[in-house]
């Protein structure tokens, strides 16, 4: 009987002290945190630097089958609804491998998610030149705000010649200014 007392007494106490701090918190005005200002919408332009890996050596010289990627990119978003995002992306970059420099430049349209005003995913698609060759390119990537008008991205694409399956994969980082 002593040890079913003891467990209701401290059943009420643990239930008094948890409506006293409930209690507290509704007492609490709320805060917003601050908005840093930043937005996907609108002109951007930046750099990237990462690596292609060609298969064939497609749009690389032979022998080489790797290289450093160097390059720019300058696009537009536009807000679609509240959380996607449409955009158009223009991408050019050299190709460094050991034995010579090639470029590239490719035309991508974008369709992103934004859940949050800081952070995007998004699918991209299009058309370029690799090397010589005349190229599609799909991928996907991510981009997350560091300021109020810079953000870093991750992005992957596939590379393939016009009816035959993709050939060569880029993938490059980015640093990209957003001009609000």
């Amino acid at each position: 009987m002593k040890t079913l007392r003891t467990l209701v007494l401290g059943i009420t106490a643990s239930t008094l002290v948890g409506t006293a701090t409930i209690a507290a918190d509704f007492s609490t005005p709320y805060v917003a945190p601050l908005s840093t200002g930043f937005g996907f919408e609108g002109f951007y332009a930046g750099v990237l630097l990462g690596g292609i890996l060609d298969g064939g050596s497609s749009y690389l010289t032979a022998p080489d089958t790797v290289a450093l990627n160097a390059g720019l990119a300058v696009g537009v978003n536009f807000y679609l609804t509240d959380s996607v995002l449409g955009g158009l992306e223009v991408q050019g970059s050299a190709e460094f491998g050991a034995t010579a420099t090639r470029y590239d430049g490719l035309i991508l349209g974008k369709l992103g998610f934004a859940p949050t005003p800081d952070f995007m995913a998004y699918g991209t698609g299009g058309i370029g030149l690799a090397g010589n060759s005349t190229v599609y390119a799909f991928g996907a990537g991510a981009e997350v705000a560091l300021a109020d008008s810079m953000s870093v991205r991750g992005e992957i694409l596939g590379l393939g010649p016009f009816g035959a399956a993709p050939d060569a994969a880029k993938a490059t980082v980015g640093l990209l200014w957003h001009m609000q």
